[in-house]
């Protein structure tokens, strides 16, 4: 890893994402300025800089090897990284941190928002119902399989145990690699993507579970095989699926129009009213670490977040 500099510290944004206001390339480099003392260079400068920041938009390709050879930390607040590759974090020698934290909170809060609502909705009445009735599922009497146990899985998990009948864990990575899917009735993907797991959840994944089973996938797209999943809503009526990300973005819905049991939304899970300064604040927290703590107190703290501590030995990024 290359000696930290002493001068300030030189920033760009490579790309960014089309849910921040027009006011956010301003707030990130007044805020980075404030917080980390660094210098914001103008979006996409054709300067060599010391701290490059990339998104889920960013195409590594066009990152210059003037880029790569300056570069001393890549910062991605996102939490999917599909679009960065393991030859390229294997192959560099700055740290690269993802943006995790930024989005699990919201991203967890929308998948328990989806499975209430779903089991549970608040009935709607203009006048006192005597009866009393609401027929509904309680999570007690659920069996739940998060996949994954990242940031936004081990929320879950910790949100769910006390209140569902039970919670399976599948991470493979993580020692969990029990996945019994019979008398499943809700299936979260929590995970990200890679070689292994792409259209894990595909047909025969799906006539596994019980008849009536929910799919909430909020993580990433190709984790469904999205035309079997329709074929497999189709010969289950009962079963539903409520999908945030798709294969190909932007999705045209039409292609759930002959569908009854499907709810879609479009990719908002993570998105949430202050996340342009949660952003802002979190890029430049990392920029003030990387500055001011040693290599080694530096990727002890970040641990979580580093992508070199996600390749896989069989070089995939996990």
């Amino acid at each position: 890893m290359k000696k930290r500099k002493l001068s300030k510290l030189t920033v760009k944004r490579i790309s960014t994402s089309p849910y921040f206001l027009d006011s956010f390339a301003q707030l990130e480099k007044q805020t980075i300025e404030t917080i980390a003392q660094a210098e914001m260079l103008p979006f996409n400068s054709s300067t060599p800089t010391d701290i490059l920041i990339t998104n889920t938009h960013t195409n590594i390709e066009q990152i210059s090897d003037g880029d790569k050879a300056h570069c001393q930390l890549m910062i991605h607040p996102n939490s999917g990284y599909d679009n960065l590759t393991a030859e390229l974090v294997a192959s560099v020698d700055f740290p690269i941190v993802i943006g995790n934290p930024i989005r699990a909170q919201a991203v967890t809060n929308f998948i328990l928002s989806a499975l209430l609502s779903h089991y549970s909705p608040i009935p709607h009445v203009t006048s006192w119902d005597k009866t009393r009735k609401w027929p509904r599922l309680l999570l007690a009497e659920l069996n739940i399989l998060v996949i994954g146990m990242g940031h936004i899985g081990s929320l879950l998990k910790n949100s769910l145990i006390p209140l569902a009948n039970t919670v399976n864990v599948y991470d493979p990575y993580q020692h969990h690699t029990d996945l019994d899917l019979k008398n499943i009735d809700v299936v979260i993907p929590a995970c990200s993507l890679n070689v292994k797991n792409l259209h894990m959840i595909n047909r025969e994944f799906l006539l596994q579970l019980k008849d009536d089973f929910l799919l909430i996938n909020a993580a990433r797209g190709d984790l469904v095989n999205t035309e079997e999943l329709i074929e497999v809503l189709k010969l289950r009526p009962r079963a539903f699926a409520i999908l945030d990300v798709f294969e190909k973005e932007p999705c045209d819905f039409s292609l759930f129009s002959s569908l009854t049991n499907i709810s879609l939304s479009s990719h908002i899970a993570g998105v949430y009213a202050n996340i342009d300064q949660v952003t802002a604040n979190f890029v430049a927290r990392v920029i003030a670490d990387f500055s001011e703590l040693s290599p080694e107190e530096f990727d002890q703290l970040y641990e979580s977040m580093l992508l070199k501590n996600r390749l896989h030995a069989d070089g995939f990024l996990i």
